[in-house]
């Protein structure tokens, strides 16, 4: 009886410590830090060249760049949503890795892509005896490293994609604790997915995949992107370029819902295909009143497909309506 009080103290000692932002202290975050950055050494030096394969060009290398850069609009909208924070530790956490992004802005080499196999078991975690995913140091100054060999699986998911840079970020202000971390990962993760929807079509064989990310809430823009031939393109900028309020005022954000495809047009030569969303444009005077813009947007894709050749996207256009 007493083994079974004593398992059960145990685990709810180690929930409780699960759901708290232990932190380091400035001693052992030093010595942490010189540990890692000696054994990170040869690591950046051969594979922190963008030029290595598996260091810029991939599916999954692109769309770990796309993530990081969502990242801050996934960490606004759970701020926004007390069933995504949680708690008041949450919350602080997440405000301060959304500020270590900004203070990252200028970094070279945010992720760093190699393979556990070639480099002597970096990934290899003696506490939970795993291979990891990814790993990181305690200071912003060092890159994330992903392990290439246990990402197939992941290749394509973004909110995946998020959940682990907020977990490695995490250690990057000097929280120690892989659940607590996990936990808070996870909430950015299931938060994405539920506002994330992908579309794809086909064309001419190729498959063209539209991803979006659009919250109910008006305060965070919608996030568009596309994947077409292992390439993968924001498209945020240039819907942007075409938005517009009332002369003189200001555009808060924007909305994007009900997308669908319309049918291809196709011939020997060309071939479009056009996606309709609904734009809500959530504009504000210069007296700080907001209103309302309805619009329809439309997304086409226009690619070469000379005599049946496979199709070679050369244009994206946007237009309001």
């Amino acid at each position: 009886m007493k083994k079974i009080i004593l398992l059960v103290l145990l685990t709810l000692s180690n929930l409780s410590h699960a759901n708290e932002a232990i932190r380091l202290d400035k001693n052992q975050r030093a010595m942490l830090n010189a540990d890692f950055e000696r054994s990170i050494l040869p690591l950046v030096e051969f594979y922190g060249d963008g030029d290595v394969v598996g260091n810029g060009g991939g599916l999954l290398e692109q769309n770990f760049l796309l993530a990081y850069y969502s990242l801050q609009a996934a960490i606004e909208n759970c701020l926004i949503l007390e069933d995504c924070y949680t708690s008041q530790s949450n919350q602080e956490v997440l405000k301060e890795i959304n500020q270590l992004i900004i203070k990252k802005i200028n970094m070279k080499s945010i992720f760093i892509f190699l393979r556990n196999s070639e480099t002597e078991n970096f990934f290899f975690d003696e506490f939970d005896q795993s291979e990891r995913i990814a790993k990181t140091g305690f200071s912003k100054d060092h890159p994330i490293f992903i392990n290439l060999d246990i990402t197939d699986e992941i290749i394509n998911d973004v909110p995946a994609m998020l959940g682990i840079i907020v977990h490695e970020l995490g250690h990057q202000i000097g929280i120690k604790s892989h659940s607590y971390l996990d936990q808070l990962g996870v909430k950015i993760r299931e938060m994405w997915i539920t506002n994330w929807i992908v579309s794809d079509i086909s064309i001419g064989g190729e498959d063209l995949s539209l991803r979006l990310f659009s919250t109910k809430s008006n305060y965070i823009s919608s996030k568009l992107s596309y994947v077409f031939r292992g390439k993968v393109k924001s498209l945020n900028s240039l819907i942007l370029k075409k938005l517009n309020c009332r002369k003189g005022d200001r555009l808060s954000n924007y909305s994007l819902t009900n997308g669908h495809w319309r049918r291809p047009s196709l011939d020997n030569f060309r071939s479009i295909v056009i996606k309709t969303f609904w734009l809500d444009l959530y504009c504000e005077d210069q007296y700080g009143q907001a209103y309302l813009i309805k619009r329809d947007l439309d997304i086409s894709f226009i690619f070469n497909s000379f005599r049946g050749r496979s199709p070679v996207l050369k244009q994206v256009e946007v237009l309001v309506k």
